[in-house]
């Protein structure tokens, strides 16, 4: 504001001030200026400039300044005011005597909209289940349980709002998200952020979109096809929920302890094709044909013509008979044969 426009800003202050007033002015009151001073009123009193103004001529002389705003109240203003209010105070230094008014506020920052988003979304009855083909997705409501996390993009993304207080400035706004609306499918919000102040109520709309993240096992380190997983070769990382089609791997235990399929770097989903049950006996190797009784336990050498993970029947050839013959894998290399008897008794 100009020099021009101050003066004339404070001649309108000060006479709109007398002409409200049926107080006479008080002479020669002693003051001093208040530099920097914060308020939570609609209006600028006269005492808010000046300390030592007498009750009885204290009055409203401007409108406060917006929430988290400031106006400075400059050395003309304040000695046409000291000499409209016969106040005891004269300018001494032109560049150091000014008020600056602040309105008390408190802030309401992104940051917080996003995180009360959040906290909207696992609460809402509305985000109960999403069904995507036959698959049906968790609750957002419980989502957190399952390590899942929310990424929260507003629609306006550097928004924020200054409410006014009765207090200090920069206190923890009171403020809470009405109306609120998610769709889970679209990943889609919009709320009436609402606030109760000082000066009425504010509402404010909010929308936006959000990511949902959720953990899923990856390699630590490159391995090869045949290579069997273990705990330590297992990482974590958080992906959003549309990339995990109903063959993504989602649990450690559906890996550790089972093979490659074939080579696999890290950071790669895994899919269920992707692992096998780990083969204890490899096609071509010389594996241990055993045959066990209540009696005796007899071994033999063969010669394993399929691969076999535990539990798995496969094709064996004697290596002494050549005879084609099947038993189960019950180890590394080692292949039960069930004898006649054991058969007919099973059966």
């Amino acid at each position: 504001m100009s020099r021009t426009l101050r003066i004339l800003s404070a001649l309108w202050l000060v006479t709109a001030g007398s002409i409200a007033s049926s107080t006479p002015c008080r002479a020669d009151a002693s003051v001093t200026i208040n530099p920097d001073v914060q308020v939570s009123r609609f209006a600028v009193r006269l005492s808010d400039l000046f300390n030592g103004v007498p009750a009885d001529i204290d009055r409203d002389i401007a409108q406060a300044p917006a929430p988290c705003k400031s106006a400075v109240y400059d050395e003309t203003v304040l000695d046409k005011l000291a000499d409209t209010y016969r106040l005891d105070w004269q300018s001494q230094n032109a560049s150091s005597d000014h008020v600056t008014v602040t309105s008390a506020c408190a802030r309401v920052t992104a940051d917080m909209i996003r995180a009360r988003v959040i906290s909207a979304i696992k609460e809402n009855s509305a985000a109960t289940s999403a069904i995507k083909g036959n698959t049906v997705i968790n609750s957002a409501a419980n989502a957190g349980d399952d390590g899942r996390s929310f990424q929260v993009t507003l629609d306006n993304p550097a928004q924020e709002i200054d409410l006014p207080v009765n207090g200090k400035k920069n206190t923890d706004p009171d403020f809470t998200l009405a109306n609120f609306v998610y769709d889970p499918l679209n990943k889609y919000f919009r709320a009436d952020l609402t606030a109760q102040t000082t000066r009425g109520p504010y509402v404010v709309a909010v929308t936006g979109r959000v990511v949902v993240e959720r953990p899923v096992p990856i390699l630590a380190h490159r391995l090869e096809a045949g290579d069997t997983i273990g705990a330590d070769d297992i990482d974590w990382t958080k992906v959003p929920e549309d990339r995990i089609t109903a063959d993504v791997v989602t649990e450690e235990s559906q890996l550790v302890g089972r093979e490659l399929r074939r080579d696999k770097a890290e950071d790669e989903l895994f899919h269920a094709r992707d692992v096998m049950p780990q083969q204890l006996v490899k096609r071509g190797a010389l594996v241990t044909m055993r045959i066990a009784t209540p009696y005796m336990t007899v071994t033999a050498q063969g010669k394993a013509e399929q691969d076999g993970a535990q539990g798995d029947v496969i094709r064996l050839l004697n290596t002494r008979s050549n005879r084609v013959i099947e038993g189960t894998v019950t180890g590394p290399d080692t292949v039960d044969i069930r004898t006649a008897q054991q058969l007919a008794s099973a059966q």
